[in-house]
């Protein structure tokens, strides 16, 4: 047994530098795995602690008052102001029911024309029986002048 140790030994002591080398490199790997690691973790909590700073920081501004010009306008209370922008498929209805409404329009115009005439013509005809009536009477009225 003791020849058996002696070459282990002899055999260790040959290859001492590179197994030395190797143990180093091992350490060195360790090392930095470690190091990157530990930076990871230090990162990561330095991005939680900014991004946590920021949303307060944002948080804060938004809660501050707001004297824009726009922000000072009394609420839409009969939805003058609001301007909504149809999508395609009221669009195409909307076009759709403009045929049809057109040619009632055309109809309704037609019928408030006629009947707009007729009034005039009623009122016309009254302002004509008006002005009979006072020239009669101017005329009345100069004949007993006279007498």
């Amino acid at each position: 047994m003791s020849v058996e140790k002696m070459n282990a030994y002899k055999e260790q002591k040959a290859h001492r530098k590179e197994n030395l080398a190797k143990e180093k490199r091992r350490k060195k790997a360790t090392r930095a795995a470690w190091y990157a690691g530990g930076a990871a973790v230090v990162v990561a909590i330095c991005a939680a602690i900014g991004l946590t700073g920021w949303n307060s920081y944002q948080r804060y501004i938004d809660s501050l008052p707001n004297y824009d010009v726009t922000s000072q306008v009394i609420s839409d209370f009969a939805g003058v102001l609001e301007e909504e922008e149809p999508e395609a498929e009221e669009v195409e209805a909307e076009e759709a029911e403009d045929g049809a409404v057109a040619e009632t329009e055309e109809a309704q115009e037609a019928e408030t024309e006629a009947v707009t005439e007729a009034a005039e013509e009623e009122t016309a005809a009254a302002e004509n029986e008006e002005t009979e009536a006072a020239a009669g009477e101017e005329t009345v009225a100069a004949e007993s002048a006279a007498e």
